[in-house]
């Protein structure tokens, strides 16, 4: 018991000092129509090999999208996806991304 709740207090002030994102979230959403077939709307992945983006931290977010659309960061798909990017167009998906909450069960 004492283990699940200090991994939970961990968690929560790991979250608490993510950095509020500058984009908007609502735009963010319609943009997230692209990475659906992949992340999902959600940020839950709909394929094994893709990972789940639900509920990460700005800076991850901004810094993989920012590389994939430099080219420092390769993949096929995502830097396909991101290389036509615009600054504000990250934000807004980062915003919308990082907004979705999730909720963690930890088994008994």
């Amino acid at each position: 018991m004492l283990l699940r709740s200090t991994i939970l207090a961990t968690a929560v002030v790991v979250v608490s000092f993510d950095v509020a994102a500058a984009g908007d979230p609502d735009s963010g959403k319609a943009l997230a129509a692209r990475c659906a077939p992949c992340h999902g709307i959600d940020g839950v992945a709909k394929q094994p090999h893709v990972p789940n983006i639900a509920g990460e931290s700005t800076m991850y977010l901004s810094k993989q999208l920012e590389a994939f659309r430099a080219g420092e960061r390769n993949d096929p798909q995502m830097s396909l996806m991101a290389k036509p990017l615009n600054d504000e167009e990250i934000e807004d998906l980062v915003a919308w991304y990082s907004s979705i909450k999730l909720t963690v069960e930890l088994p008994e």
